[in-house]
């Protein structure tokens, strides 16, 4: 119980840190929104603060997600710096319950020659390490897009797949969410799936609902 206590406290000290304005020259917030997603299945139902980044030259996104019923929370920070023109060095920190949980390191490739208006990217993390810093045997691949549709509507998603395939079974899909809504002002609202793991490679859908408030966007 006191290790969970401990384990929450610190995740909540994680995430409240990473919406405080950032005092080094070279470090600069840009964006931030607070959501609240609402599952079919109420006890899945939770708050998730996000947070865009830039550390000098590397960008940065961590988003912490809190849980019902004393569930604690699991965020993700990704730090990526551009290499060589659309290709990027990323390395990923899951805070599973706790502040370090694995780190994932591998590179990001930008799809070139999109029409307006799309924007689409995909990732590769061979080498992990958990937070006794033994190595992995996870391989995952990453996918994000996002489309501008008519109407001030707009829809993108993001997953994830573990090529490794750990259990025997093959590749297994971890995450992953589709988010198809439109903005109100600093609102937005949307039907916000996720894709669950189902012990194979296809996603399982959860219907769910999404409130998020922009709490700005610095050019």
């Amino acid at each position: 119980m006191k290790k969970r206590l401990r384990n929450l406290t610190a995740g909540f000290g994680l995430g409240l840190a990473s919406l405080l304005p950032m005092k080094n020259a070279n470090a600069q917030i840009k964006k931030g929104s607070v959501e609240y997603i609402q599952s079919e299945i109420n006890e899945n139902s939770y708050a998730r603060p996000n947070l865009f980044y830039q550390l000098g030259k590397i960008n940065g996104f961590t988003f912490m997600e809190f849980y019902k019923n004393h569930k604690g929370y699991f965020g993700k920070t990704s730090l990526d710096k551009e290499v060589f023109k659309g290709i990027s060095a990323k390395a990923i920190i899951n805070h599973s319950g706790e502040p370090f949980g694995q780190l994932g390191l591998g590179v990001k490739a930008k799809i070139p020659h999109l029409p307006k208006g799309v924007y689409a990217d995909v990732g590769l993390a061979p080498l992990w390490v958990d937070n006794e810093w033994k190595i992995m045997n996870k391989i995952e691949a990453q996918y994000f897009f996002d489309i501008s549709l008519p109407l001030g509507f707009s829809v993108n998603s993001f997953g994830t797949m573990d090529f490794a395939g750990t259990d025997g079974k093959g590749p297994q899909w971890g995450y992953g969410e589709i988010n198809l809504g439109k903005d109100i002002g600093p609102v937005r609202i949307a039907y916000n799936p996720a894709l669950l793991n189902k012990g194979n490679a296809l996603p399982r859908l959860e219907h769910r609902a999404t409130i998020s408030l922009n709490l700005g966007d610095k050019k």
